[in-house]
């Protein structure tokens, strides 16, 4: 994935700001810039992120956005207090309709 430098540069930024924030915090934000929610499969283009025994490691996937629109989202889910990056979206690919 060849991005630009300022594209890399908000990802870590909002990362780190975001590596401050207790679980219950961030899944509580109602930010209009970050927008974590959960993933529902429907309506995306994957059923899942298929990974091994997803079953059993994913409870809910989520995403949020890097920023309010510009460089799309990141996907991956909670165990425990950490959160698993899958996927980096910077084009909106899971959601290809929109």
């Amino acid at each position: 994935m060849e991005k630009k430098v300022i594209y890399w540069q908000t990802l870590l930024k909002r990362l780190k700001d975001l590596s401050t924030l207790m679980v219950q915090n961030l899944l509580n934000n109602r930010s209009s810039t970050l927008r974590c929610h959960p993933i529902k499969w429907e309506g995306t283009s994957e059923n899942g992120f298929g990974l091994p025994n997803e079953e059993q490691l994913v409870d809910t996937p989520y995403q949020f956005s890097v920023s309010s629109n510009e460089h799309g989202r990141v996907h991956g889910f909670f165990i425990d207090e950490v959160f698993y990056i899958v996927w980096l979206d910077p084009d909106h690919q899971l959601y290809p309709a929109k």
